[in-house]
């Protein structure tokens, strides 16, 4: 009897739980996989739960409070005709601001919080007030003449702030029920879609974004011309743009001729502007994205348009953007990658990409780009099912991403270099891209953790929370995961459910496990020893070997409050790069199960950081530390300093950097004790090996260029930034 009376007040706890479960609108792709939405994902405790807890009491208001004083939001009462004061920013000023709504509508659906909610519908409210009868919304051209709305789209962002504008709506929409927003961003996109398309106008956005909001666009409402219009912009990049499409031809920079009484400023900015309009693959407009093999320029743009093609790839027949996309990948994650996920190295002077294995320590990596990355192998794990996608998804998420944002939640890198000679983080930026972003990309990790497939369900992040979900047979199910990872490779998932249901419960086995830190020969470790994994269902072991997939594959009529224990242990590893990153001869970097670790001055006083070596028979050992970086695993070892003298080395996670004192910082260290004045560069390959590189971008149409860490280019499209200021971001010091 006790028994039974268990049974029932289990069930109904679950039935109550579940009835929560927003099953949505959402269009469901064509073939692949489909989300498990972060509204459905509660991540409570552990790893993410406190950054959730930081993000929602500390990044969202700051984030709020930087753009409110910077003028965001009264450029929209000044194009609704409210606001008598200046108009402030540039002309992409509008979605730094979408971008933090966006993220501010992702933590209220995990935490209700009445003052942000007010916070948030009034900013919303001030937003939709300056949209135009015709659709259009974008406060700097409502404000500075719409005759030239759509006049430049190669500089200056129309598209971009609308795909901005689109997301944040589908989230409003989301989490409120409301459609006031989303009927405005269907009016903006009813307006492009009026301008662009078959028979009309022929061009694409210099950023690409607004291809990859127009498919959430779609599937929150179903209507089909969003889909059509994201996948016209997507064929007609890398054509000759007009009034019909046509076949591109690239050729070699003009640069325009000084004329008279022009500024030396004024001139700069000229020959910036015939730069950019220069179709060189900075904004992957130099060939049909089809016909793409190599990944080029931007590496921002790049990630949101690769973002895009699988999403198009999953959503229409599109065979070519399956293949396309393939390639790309491939070009990324055997030669373009870094080992902690960031991508870009600027070497080119465009934020972007530059040639294969050229990966210098001493580097840019946005933070956008790692945000973008993410999105990307997140997409791409939705396409093809596969377990790798999620792996590199990982490693940019977990080292990429947030060595972006404070512990504290409200510094902020634009840069994330491998070493440097110290650096602070800003609290702000005045090129906000960055801080915005990250606004928006830490509450969305509950929506990147499980997926599902055709009566299955995956596990791709192991984080403490709950999942609601409802099987192909109806029933509904929430999966609990108890885990203290990424510092403890231990996870527990209860399975509980309204009734017996027979599915496929999937668990990635990380590549680390496996013996590989990602899925290329880019990087390896000294021991490619595939990690024993402990596996049980309630109680009984069962072998847990990966299919061809990746994943463990759990098939079994699953009941009520059934449990499975997931044991990876987890080694502290010797990674090496290919023999081609010259940056990285003779040197090692430290990993423990998806972290990358560095080496600060901080934690290894009177030592030259840079100088110090790592002997091959040398152990580390893990020790965590609940009081330091907000609770992390150190690593610590023997080693010799500049002298060859012994020292204890530690090590913390990369992600934990700069949030203590300034000073040095190395994710590579030499391997072998040798002096100072011998040590392989970490910039760039000898100008010899530097000109053979830059061959096969010269061919292209491409010329190298110097590249100052510092956003000094962005002078002459933004001409209210100044060159090296702090509050450009970049108080990087590499």
């Amino acid at each position: 009897m006790r028994k039974y009376l268990a049974t029932i007040i289990i069930n109904a706890v679950v039935v109550l739980s579940l009835m929560s479960i927003a099953v949505g609108s959402d269009v469901l792709p064509n073939r692949g996989l489909y989300e498990v939405s972060h509204e459905r994902v509660k991540l409570r405790g552990g790893f993410w739960g406190q950054r959730l807890k930081i993000h929602h009491e500390t990044t969202i208001g700051h984030a709020l409070d930087c753009l409110e004083r910077n003028g965001h939001i009264t450029n929209f009462d000044k194009a609704s005709g409210v606001f008598d004061g200046p108009l402030r920013g540039h002309h992409a000023f509008d979605s730094d601001l979408h971008k933090a709504m966006e993220g501010a509508m992702y933590c209220l659906q995990y935490r209700d919080d009445p003052k942000l909610r007010l916070r948030v519908e009034g900013i919303l409210d001030r937003i939709l007030a300056a949209q135009q009868e015709d659709g259009f919304l974008i406060s700097y051209f409502i404000v500075n003449g719409l005759d030239k709305k759509w006049d430049d789209l190669r500089l200056e962002h129309q598209m971009y702030n609308a795909g901005h504008f689109f997301e944040m709506a589908v989230e409003h929409h989301r989490l409120s029920g409301e459609k006031k927003a989303i009927d405005a961003a269907k009016r903006f996109a009813d307006h492009i879609d009026s301008i662009f398309g078959p028979g009309k106008r022929y061009d694409v956005g210099g950023h690409e974004e607004i291809e990859l909001a127009l498919i959430k666009l779609y599937r929150a409402t179903g209507e089909r011309q969003y889909l059509e219009l994201s996948r016209f912009l997507l064929d007609e990049r890398g054509h000759l743009h007009g009034t019909e499409r046509r076949p591109f031809e690239s050729g070699p920079l003009v640069v325009p001729e000084r004329v008279k009484g022009q500024t030396d400023a004024e001139y700069r900015r000229a020959k910036w502007h015939a730069s950019l309009r220069w179709r060189n693959g900075r904004m992957q407009d130099h060939k049909p994205l089809v016909e793409q093999i190599e990944a080029v320029g931007h590496a921002v743009r790049a990630g949101y348009i690769y973002s895009a093609m699988a999403d198009i790839a999953r959503f229409m027949d599109a065979p070519e953007y399956e293949r396309a996309v393939d390639n790309l990948w491939q070009d990324v994650i055997r030669s373009k990658m870094y080992v902690n996920g960031s991508i870009g190295t600027a070497q080119y002077g465009d934020e972007g990409f530059g040639d294969p294995y050229l990966l210098p320590n001493r580097t840019y990596c946005e933070s956008c780009a790692s945000i973008a990355h993410v999105l990307w192998q997140h997409r791409m794990n939705l396409l093809k099912g596969h377990a790798k996608y999620a792996d590199v998804m990982e490693l940019a998420l977990y080292n990429g991403v947030l060595s972006g944002i404070s512990l504290s939640g409200d510094g902020f890198f634009y840069q994330n270099p491998l070493e440097s000679k110290g650096s602070n983080r800003s609290s702000w930026i005045g090129l906000a891209c960055c801080p915005t972003n990250l606004t928006r990309i830490i509450p969305q990790v509950g929506g990147l953790a499980y997926a599902q497939g055709k009566n299955r369900l995956y596990v791709n992040l192991f984080a403490s929370g709950d999942a609601l979900v409802k099987m192909d047979d109806g029933v509904k199910v929430k999966l609990a995961q108890k885990t203290n990872y990424p510092w403890d490779g231990y996870v527990q998932l209860t399975v509980t459910l309204q009734q017996p249901s027979e599915f496929e419960l999937c668990l990635r086995i990380p590549g680390w496990v496996l013996g590989r830190p990602v899925p290329s020969d880019l990087y390896r470790f000294a021991d490619s020893k595939v990690v024993a994994v402990g596996l049980k269902v309630n109680g009984q072991t069962i072998k847990a070997a990966p299919q061809e997939d990746g994943y463990v594959h759990l098939k079994r009529m699953w009941k009520a409050t059934d449990v499975v224990e997931l044991d990876m242990p987890i080694p502290i590893r010797r990674v090496y790069a290919h023999e081609k990153v010259l940056a990285d001869q003779g040197k090692v970097a430290l990993m423990r199960g998806p972290i990358i670790y560095c080496f600060e001055e901080v934690d290894n006083p009177n030592v030259n950081v840079p100088s110090i070596a790592l002997p091959r028979e040398a152990e580390f050992r893990a020790e965590h530390r609940d009081q330091l970086l907000g609770g992390v695993t150190v690593l610590q070892g023997k080693g010799l300093d500049d002298r060859q003298r012994p020292v204890t080395l530690t090590a913390v996670p990369y992600y934990s950097w700069a949030n203590r004192e300034k000073g040095a910082m190395t994710v590579w260290i030499n391997e072998a004790p040798v002096a100072s004045a011998a040590l392989p560069a970490t910039s760039s390959p000898n100008p010899a090996q530097r000109a053979d590189q830059s061959t096969s971008l010269k061919q292209a149409g491409k010329s190298p260029v110097s590249l100052t860490v510092a956003p000094h280019d962005l002078e002459g499209i933004f001409p209210f930034l100044q060159p090296n200021s702090p509050s450009n971001c970049l108080e990087i010091t590499p």
